[in-house]
Formats: structure tokens, C-alpha cells, sequence
């Protein structure tokens, strides 16, 4: 019986070393495993990270760039609010010249216009009689008619009508005025 013992001991401990060999070994593989997926998440880790960090760039570059885009905007509209009040003044300017500057100022533009018979010019009632001479001595005729205007004239050839008030001389030559403004004041 000794021998049977001795037999069974023998496969018992053999037994216990190879389940002590497969633990052993199943904790070496734990371990690697674990090692590996720990390096792996702090690969991941700095992957995200950097990911991060590039989209938060991405997004700082984004808010800058708007910012200077509204910043840029905003001095936009400042210049133009700047030129729209000094096309006003100007405007305002021409309405409120004295009566001879006044008178000069429409007998040259009258000058410049080709004489035809028959072509009237039409004034508002305020202007009438300031420019009554002027309009004479540039060999044009006065027209019994009158206009709703706040400085300058409008020619009649028959049905056709061409209007030189400084509303619509600034109107139409806006934008180039604008361009000489802006070359003057920016």
C-alpha cells in the first residue's frame, strides 16, 4: 500500500506542479495582458490628448479669426457711416451757399450744357430769383414751371427732362465720390 500511496503522492504533487506551472503562467499572461492594455491606454491616452489640444487650436483659430472678421466689419461700417456723413455735409454745404457762390456754382454747370432752342430750365420757387440771371446770361430760358428741389436745376428739351439737382448729381456719382472721400480721409 505503501507503493500505491507513494504513487498517488507522486501524481498528486506532479499534479500540483503543473497546476502551480499553469497558474504561474496564466498570472505571467495576466500580467502581460495587463501591461499591454495599460500601455495601450496611455497610447490612447496621448492620442487623445493631442487630439484634443489640435481641435482646441482649431477652435482658438476659428474664435480669432471671427473676431477679427467682426473687427474688421465693424471698422467697415464706421468708414462708411464716415463717408455717409460727409456726403451729407457736402450736400448740405451746396444747399447753404451763399447767393452768389451759389449763382456761380449752377452758371457752371450751365455752361457745360449744350444750347438747344426750346431747352427750359426749371428751378425750385426759393430759386427763382437768384437764378434768374445767370440762367439768361448762359443762354438758356427760365421755365414758368418749378420743382421740389434743394439746390441745383432740371433741363427740359420738350418731353425729355434731365435732372442736375445735387441730390441726384450725388446719387448718381456716389460711389466715386465715395472712392475720393475714402482716398482723402483713410
Amino acid at each position: 500500500m505503501n507503493d500505491g500511496k507513494i504513487i498517488i503522492d507522486k501524481i498528486i504533487e506532479k499534479a500540483e506542479a503543473e497546476a502551480k506551472a499553469i497558474k504561474d503562467k496564466a498570472n505571467l499572461d495576466v500580467e502581460a495582458i495587463l501591461k499591454a492594455a495599460e500601455e495601450k491606454a496611455k497610447r490612447d491616452s496621448e492620442t487623445l490628448k493631442k487630439n484634443a489640444e489640435s481641435e482646441a487650436e482649431k477652435v482658438k483659430a476659428k474664435a480669432i479669426s471671427g473676431a477679427q472678421l467682426q473687427g474688421k466689419i465693424a471698422v467697415l461700417q464706421e468708414k462708411q457711416g464716415i463717408l455717409d456723413d460727409v456726403i451729407a455735409q457736402a450736400k448740405k454745404r451746396l444747399e447753404t451757399l451763399p447767393d452768389v457762390q451759389y449763382a456761380v456754382t449752377v452758371g457752371a454747370m450751365l455752361a457745360k450744357l449744350d444750347k438747344k432752342d426750346g431747352t427750359e430750365i426749371i428751378v425750385s420757387e426759393n430759386d427763382r430769383e437768384r437764378l434768374a440771371a445767370v440762367v439768361a446770361q448762359n443762354g438758356f430760358t427760365l421755365s414758368n414751371q418749378s420743382r421740389e428741389l434743394d439746390g441745383g436745376f432740371v433741363v427740359k428739351n420738350g418731353d425729355i427732362e434731365y435732372n442736375y439737382s445735387f441730390e441726384s448729381i450725388i446719387a448718381v456719382e456716389q460711389e466715386e465720390i465715395r472712392q475720393i472721400a475714402a482716398k482723402i480721409l483713410f
